[in-house]
């Protein structure tokens, strides 16, 4: 028998609404209540358990809740506004929850682009064109950095698939122009050019107007202004680079005059005028740079206006100044007599 204080002690631990730890002495080694014991432990401890593992499933990520276009749509906006590493970020979470979105794709390019992370830029307008390939300005694109990297073939690749895209691409005509004439391949140097010309005087034509107003009303900036814009949409716009180099020039600008003169020459790598025109400044101006390194580029330009153009006495007589000036003499009559010769000859078929 229990002792009544003993047996309130008891009767209490029973009542108690936490769990029993521990058996009274009588029922320790009585296995069916132990047994029982043990279930309601695990019933009670998975009761309690189960709204935590809910909880948990319950609550994914908050990303996972937003869709690609909500990452991608936040991603754009922040890449106009210039907040580039946010755009990154949103703009990379919407690939991965949607690899196909190439438009995506072609932001981040174009981000590393500009950043000067070339190589990353490649990679994310590959993607894009391996899930659209039916994108010319992609392609355009693609092509200048190859051509930045030298891989000539790959550019032209590009290039001619932008054209194959869409006919009236003026970029990508026009860069052709010079892959083909350091092919030699004349015929089709001159037929892209002239398609990228014929094309790029419809489309930006009004701004040479424009700019050439603006010039005879003295307002140069404006028509810096409109002479670059030109360039920048219709690079086949020769009128445009020979209207900045003769504003500058009138300025006294000459090193920005020699750069237009070198940006035309890019473009369009057998316009003479551009040639001779540079020998010119490099040669009579005083320009940033070593005085030597400038000669050199003189003598350089000179030289490729010749060869483009053989019946080119000025050039001949020019190489011959800038020669006689650096000392050497024999090199000067050379060009002397080249030069002589050229202009009887021509003066003989007059």
């Amino acid at each position: 028998m229990w002792s009544g204080a003993e047996s309130n002690r008891r009767h209490v631990d029973f009542q108690s609404t936490a769990l029993p730890t521990e058996l009274p002495d009588h029922l320790k080694n009585d296995t069916q209540v132990i047994h029982v014991l043990k279930l309601s432990i695990i019933k009670y401890a998975i009761i309690l358990v189960m709204p935590l593992a809910f909880m948990q499933t319950a609550e994914p990520d908050a990303h996972a809740l937003r869709s690609w276009k909500y990452y991608f749509e936040k991603g754009m906006v922040q890449y106009r506004a210039g907040m580039v590493d946010y755009a990154v970020f949103n703009l990379s979470m919407c690939l991965d929850l949607n690899t196909r979105c190439f438009e995506a794709a072609n932001a981040l390019a174009e981000i590393y682009d500009t950043s000067d992370r070339k190589p990353l830029a490649i990679d994310f307008y590959q993607r894009s064109l391996a899930v659209n390939d039916n994108q010319a300005e992609i392609h355009c694109a693609l092509g200048d950095l190859y051509e930045f990297f030298c891989e000539r073939d790959l550019a032209v690749k590009h290039f001619i698939r932008a054209t194959e895209i869409d006919p009236g691409h003026v970029r990508a005509h026009c860069n052709l122009v010079r892959f083909y004439l350091k092919r030699g391949d004349r015929a089709s140097a001159d037929r892209h050019f002239q398609t990228s010309y014929r094309l790029a005087k419809i489309a930006s034509g009004k701004l040479l107007s424009l700019a050439e107003e603006a010039v005879g009303q003295g307002n140069d900036a404006e028509a810096v202004r409109l002479y670059s814009r030109a360039i920048e949409e219709a690079p086949p716009l020769i009128e445009a680079y020979i209207g900045l180099y003769e504003l500058h020039r009138r300025r006294n600008e000459y090193a920005a005059a020699a750069g237009a003169l070198e940006r035309l020459k890019f473009v369009k790598p057998d316009y003479e005028k551009a040639y001779l025109l540079l020998g010119y400044i490099y040669f009579t101006q005083k320009l940033p740079g070593k005085r030597k390194l400038r000669l050199d580029q003189a003598i350089g330009n000179l030289k490729n206006a010749f060869e483009l153009n053989p019946g080119n006495y000025e050039a001949c007589r020019m190489l011959s100044d800038i020669y006689r000036y650096i000392g050497k003499d024999i090199e000067a009559r050379a060009w002397e007599d080249k030069g002589r010769k050229v202009e009887e000859r021509l003066e003989g078929k007059k």
